[in-house]
Parts: C-alpha cells; structure tokens; sequence
C-alpha cells in the first residue's frame, strides 16, 4: 500500500513536471515549435518517460486544457456545497474562487489561449454556462419584469468571460478579489444615461 502511495506520488510529480515543462515552452516560444525533446529536456526526463505517460504532445495539450476548464466548473461550486440556495448577495465566495483558480492557473490559461487563439474564450464561456444550467439555476425576483432564462445566461456568462479576458489582457495586473469585486459591481449596475463625445470639425 505504502509502495503504490508513493508511486502515485511520483507519476503524479512526473506528470505535472511535463505539463509545467511544456507550459513554459509555449509562452515562450509557440506550440508548433515545442518538440517533445524540448519538454523532455526541459523537465529533466528522456523521451521514454514521455511516452510511458502521454501518447503525442497533443495527448499532453489535451490534459492541460481538460483539467483546466474541470477546474473551472469545480471552482463555481465548491464555496456551497451541501448548501440548497443562497442569496443573490452571496454569490462573492464562487466568484471570488473563480478568479482565485484562475490567477492560480495562469500560465496554463495563457497557453491555452495561445495555441487554440479563441477557441479557450468560446469553450470558457460554454463550461461556465454548462455549469450554470446542470449544477444550479438562478432564479429572478417575482416582480422583476420578464426575461428569457439562456438570454440571461448568456448575457452573464458573456459578462464573466469578458471581464476575464481583460484581465489575462492586462496580464493580471489586478487582484483576484478586485476582479470579482469588480465583475459583481458590474452585473448589478443600472446605467445612468449615455453622454456622446463631440467632436471638432476643424
């Protein structure tokens, strides 16, 4: 029992010496460069251990970009479980651990990013939304005036990933918990009016 702990331990130590090693590559070259002797060498392996954990070096990509938007969905909700409901005021905590996860996650974000070039916004913004329809639903004031359900969804997931792009725009200059602030602020502010700016002939 203790041997096979520890030779979780090492693939595990191993996988993740790959994938770090293969991150770094891509923000610092591009994906179409990075050979698999570049990770190896990078990660301080040989190619046979490569092999002996990922097929290609699009098995690894795979993984990356599957535990990342796992991560996401697992962030939203990990603040309530066990909890039914809770009020719109409370929702601070999945936000706040939202951008956490990602500020903890950047690099694979910006690599991501890089190699799939608009896709990762698209596929962020469909695993929010997905997570949002399967694992719980908002519900609107009953004297609220009628909106449909998914325009409303995806006006709040396009309002979630947007702010989030900026932010890997900005290159994370801001705190996670004044991006959440700020997201929060955001989707509950009433505009005031819309003032155009004059422009000179001359």
């Amino acid at each position: 029992m203790i041997q096979e702990e520890h030779e979780d331990r090492r693939t595990r130590r191993t996988r993740q010496a790959l994938k770090s090693a293969f991150v770094e590559l891509i923000l610092e070259n591009s994906y179409d460069s990075v050979t698999i002797l570049d990770v190896t060498n990078r990660a301080d392996y040989n190619r046979g251990t490569f092999y002996k954990h990922f097929e290609s070096k699009e098995a690894l990509l795979k993984e990356i970009h599957d535990e990342f938007l796992q991560g996401i969905g697992e962030a939203l909700l990990d603040p309530y479980e066990g909890l039914e409901r809770i009020e719109a005021t409370e929702v601070f905590p999945s936000i706040l651990q939202l951008f956490e996860y990602i500020e903890g996650h950047k690099a694979e974000f910006l690599a991501l990013s890089a190699v799939e070039r608009g896709k990762m916004t698209v596929e962020l913004f469909d695993r929010l939304r997905e997570s949002m329809r399967e694992d719980m639903r908002i519900e609107i004031e009953a004297d609220a005036a009628p909106v449909d359900y998914e325009i409303m969804l995806s006006y709040q997931m396009s309002a979630t990933v947007g702010v989030i792009m900026h932010w890997a725009e900005v290159n994370f200059k801001y705190s996670a918990s004044y991006m959440a602030e700020q997201l929060i602020t955001l989707v509950n502010s009433k505009i005031d009016h819309i003032a155009f700016m004059k422009k000179s002939n001359g």
